[in-house]
């Protein structure tokens, strides 16, 4: 069925053909199925020709299989020729491109008028059947590029997560237990899913490993972040533009993020701050399975599954009327929240050593845990930035830990800093220790004096030491301010 992906295009040339020589015109595919037609056969779109049997001896299915052209002049003298319409004559032509026959066109005699007219110009009308041919071939040919185009853009723009699958949402809470466990379940449907959480708990992480736990899951993911891309350009951003579309657009037009996403996801995050007018295009586009390109009279179809996330409250939003209510029901369909992890305690051990691991492969360095008195600095603190914040102070720690454990000494300045610290009964060693103190010292003057070039000037002053060693100290122990 290689000509639906061109199905206007088939359409446009029926029309064509037939308001330039007024005979009626038939397209089907290589699969006996009308495609594109005129008059009585406009509405036949979407049946079969000769009951769809290719293994017959019939007219069209002898054109297809044989890749031949087709001339008769007395249509109701030939055993072979099925004309249930009442036709007179037919002059067909097989639609080639390279050596696969994608269908034929008919020209189609009616009236004796139009049969005499196929007599008689029966010779220039094979030969613009064939120009018409050509031109539907080519049309196929450069449909099928862009889309190979469009999958090798797609792949090169997808933003999916490497790290991303279920096995990378650790949490031993019952919590993120449940929540891995549904979003396994709803992976394996097209229904739209909505993920809230607050910023850094893992949403894009979510919606990356649902995709790939999907049906979809060679097909592209596509990531738009709706806060981050300036409103003006949103637009175009997600659903493309024709040519000409407006002043200094590319002369080639664009294809939108959801083009680029067909058979895939796309993941709108960020999707409470999506500005109202193209809210409504976006419900559209959900209704109907379509969307506008800027500039196009000619609604594009788009199969794509959709995953939206926010960490702002949209039901607060909606009764504020500063997003749709009718999107957040279709939006809604799915409703996946990943809880903070201040209200999981338990997972937090488990996420700083998932962290280690992680970043320690990245960053090619040899770390093997963490210490228990740097631990209980991190079980201690309050996470407002969730699992990017852990994942922030982790990769800082790795890079400025020069032994293979990490310690209090190499944590940042605003988890340690004004803090009583106590040590376990383990081995910890007199330089961690005096670099701790040194670290709290140094920082609390500096509160006090502040971080300009006098700042520090009058810092050494007070520590009695020169500035120079201060700068030492500054970079020897990781204080960057």
């Amino acid at each position: 069925m290689a000509l639906l992906n061109i199905k206007e295009t088939v359409q446009q040339v029926a029309d064509a053909i037939t308001a330039s020589i007024e005979l009626e015109t038939e397209i089907v595919d290589q699969d006996l199925m009308i495609v594109g037609g005129t008059g009585r056969y406009k509405k036949k779109i979407g049946t079969f020709e000769e009951e769809g049997n290719l293994n017959s001896d019939n007219v069209y299915a002898t054109c297809i299989t044989q890749g031949k052209e087709y001339i008769n002049f007395h249509s109701l003298n030939d055993e072979y020729y099925d004309a249930k319409e009442g036709e007179l004559a037919e002059i067909c032509c097989p639609i080639k491109a390279e050596d696969t026959v994608l269908g034929l066109i008919g020209l189609i005699a009616l009236t004796e008028s139009q049969r005499e007219l196929l007599i008689k110009k029966s010779s220039e009308l094979i030969s613009f059947l064939r120009i018409m041919s050509e031109l539907i071939a080519g049309k196929y040919i450069v449909s099928q590029n862009n889309i190979a185009l469009q999958k090798t853009v797609s792949s090169l723009l997808s933003t999916g997560d490497n790290f991303a699958s279920f096995e990378n949402i650790v949490g031993k809470s019952e919590a993120m237990q449940t929540l891995k466990k549904r979003a396994k379940i709803v992976s394996q449907s097209n229904s739209t899913i909505l993920i809230t959480g607050e910023s850094g708990t893992g949403k894009s992480l979510l919606a990356s490993s649902i995709h790939k736990e999907s049906p979809r899951k060679d097909m592209p993911f596509i990531s738009v972040n709706c806060a981050a891309i300036p409103e003006t350009l949103l637009e175009s951003e997600l659903f493309g533009y024709e040519k000409g579309a407006f002043t200094g657009a590319d002369k080639n037009g664009k294809l939108g993020k959801f083009q680029l996403a067909d058979k895939g996801t796309i993941f709108l995050d960020e999707i409470g701050d999506m500005p109202m007018h193209l809210q409504v295009k976006l419900l559209t586009c959900l209704q109907n399975r379509k969307i506008d390109p800027i500039g196009s009279s000619n609604p594009v179809d788009v199969d794509v599954r959709i995953i939206a996330a926010t960490n702002k409250d949209l039901e607060k939003l909606v009764r504020e009327n500063q997003f749709r209510e009718d999107l957040y029901f279709r939006l809604n369909v799915i409703p996946l929240n990943i809880p903070p992890l201040r209200e999981r305690p338990e997972d937090i051990a488990i996420m700083i050593n998932h962290t280690i691991n992680k970043y320690s492969s990245l960053l090619q360095k040899e770390i093997n845990g963490i210490d228990k008195n740097a631990l209980n600095i991190l079980l201690s603190y309050s996470w407002p930035g969730n699992i990017r914040e852990i994942e922030n102070v982790i990769e800082y720690a790795i890079n400025m830990e020069a032994s293979n454990i990490i310690s209090i000494s190499s944590l940042p300045d605003k988890l340690v800093k004004g803090k009583d610290i106590y040590l376990t009964n383990e081995k910890t060693s007199l330089k961690s220790q005096l670099n701790i103190a040194e670290r709290t010292i140094i920082n609390n003057c500096l509160d006090i004096t502040g971080c300009s070039l006098e700042g520090k000037r009058k810092a050494a002053d007070i520590l009695e030491i020169s500035e120079s060693t201060l700068y030492r100290k500054l970079r020897n122990l990781g204080i960057k301010r």
